[in-house]
């Protein structure tokens, strides 16, 4: 293992909440972080740091800690380079795949640690789809759902209980910009796209469609 031993300046630092800065030390502390490892071994840095006083009088905060930019995160005990590494191993992975991987990079982790770790990870933001996909699903026995993906990435948007042309409208109005939709022949989707993206190309599952008319028809002639 290699290990390093640092410490930090004697800087100004800023208060995370009046951004006041002080270089008053109240105490020193030390951290471990791990990082990634170097020529094929891990590596531990032992690293001084300092609590400071907020000299503010009109700030709450009566001390803070010194965060070293790019090496070290509040509460955590990885840089933000293996933790980083750790995440995105869990996303291209899951569980078991991201553990064996991270042993070869030379950073044990268990596979719930792996799935904690992607747990924690925020989801990006939903960015509007100019081709978007709408259809349901059987949650169980004749309960339906409402799934929306986007038909260019094949990545899921949204997913809701029920089929509602109003709540459907009134999403498809709070995300302007779709501009063409796939769906199944349901007349609930169609009147929801109707009145939420009125300038929207509706295109009509052509298997599903089929189907209906085949069920339909005899119906119909009967």
């Amino acid at each position: 293992m290699v290990r390093i031993a640092a410490r930090t300046r004697e800087l100004m630092v800023a208060c995370p909440d009046c951004r006041s800065e002080s270089a008053r030390v109240h105490s020193r502390y030390s951290r471990t972080l791990a990082d990634v490892a170097a020529g094929g071994r891990p590596v531990l840095i032992s690293l001084a740091v300092r609590r400071l006083f907020c000299d503010s009088a009109d700030c709450g905060r009566r001390t803070l800690a010194e965060q070293v930019e790019g090496l070290t995160v509040r509460h955590q005990r990885r840089s933000p380079l293996l933790q980083h590494l750790v995440e995105m191993a869990g996303v291209l992975l899951a569980g078991r795949g991201g553990s064996r991987l991270l042993r070869i990079l030379k950073t044990p982790l268990s596979r719930t640690s792996v799935l904690f770790q992607l747990m924690r990870m925020g989801l990006p933001p939903v960015a509007t789809p100019r081709v978007l996909g709408v259809d349901d699903f059987a949650l169980y026995a004749d309960v339906y759902g409402t799934l929306l993906v986007n038909a260019d990435t094949r990545l899921p948007i949204e997913l809701w209980a029920g089929r509602d042309a109003g709540q459907l409208a009134s999403w498809l109005r709070a995300h302007p910009g779709v501009e063409v939709v796939c769906r199944d022949g349901s007349l609930v989707y169609r009147q929801g796209i109707a009145e939420g993206a009125p300038d929207a190309v509706q295109v009509s599952d052509r298997f599903q469609c089929a189907m209906r008319r085949l069920v339909v028809s005899p119906i119909q002639s009967g």
